[in-house]
């Protein structure tokens, strides 16, 4: 298993992300990933997330933490706070959680999912 992990990511090197239709409530957010860690590489899955200005809803699987690099988005977390976050800003959320991203332009983040 590798135990080191190192990337140079350009835009071709993003796959889609589909998002569910039924989770897509304004917007096209044409969703791509980029993995850094993938799944079976350690405890954390590792990647770069890129998405168009969109509405979606989403329920974390996993602890999730993030660093936003490009955009602004408002995450209203069921039952809980609204964050609104911007380049530089980072955010972590809890396993089981759902919430609404509002993403309000271009958006590019880096996630840590720890099992």
């Amino acid at each position: 298993m590798a135990t080191t992990f190192n990337a140079s990511i350009n835009a071709s090197d993003f796959e889609p992300y589909p998002v569910p239709e039924d989770d897509i409530l304004e917007g096209t957010p044409n969703s791509r990933v980029h993995w850094v860690r993938p799944e079976g590489q350690g405890s954390q899955l590792v990647g770069i997330f890129r998405s168009e200005p969109a509405v979606v809803r989403y329920a974390w699987e996993a602890d999730e933490t993030i660093h936003v690099l490009e955009g602004r988005v408002r995450i209203e977390v069921e039952g809980g706070e609204s964050l609104d976050l911007g380049i530089g800003d980072v955010g972590s959320f809890t396993a089981g959680d759902r919430g609404l991203w509002h993403i309000l332009e271009p958006f590019c983040e880096l996630f840590v999912l720890t099992a």
